[in-house]
């Protein structure tokens, strides 16, 4: 039987919907460097995690305060990383 306009078929109507992650709340601890914005220190900061191209995780941060943003390494020290390296450009 057609299905009606508007009407999901069953395979998708069945799969819980994707929760959808939070920039303001992030799952899991901070990575180094990412607890407070290293140029006003404010605490506010919005944390976006994503993987490099390099395969690297890191966190992009950005302050609304004071508008600095940065990646960070999850795995790292606290320093920011290199253009360079986030972009995908780290000497290949």
């Amino acid at each position: 039987m057609p299905r009606r306009r508007g009407e999901q078929s069953g395979a998708r109507g069945s799969l819980p919907p994707e929760p959808l992650g939070s920039m303001s709340q992030p799952a899991g601890p901070l990575a180094p460097g990412t607890e407070a914005c290293q140029q006003c220190g404010s605490p506010d900061l919005t944390r976006i995690r994503m993987t490099l191209s390099s395969g690297r995780p890191a966190v992009f941060v950005s302050c609304p305060a004071c508008e600095r943003t940065g990646w960070f390494a999850l795995d790292g020290d606290g320093t920011p990383l290199p253009r360079d390296e986030v972009m995908g450009r780290d000497g290949a």
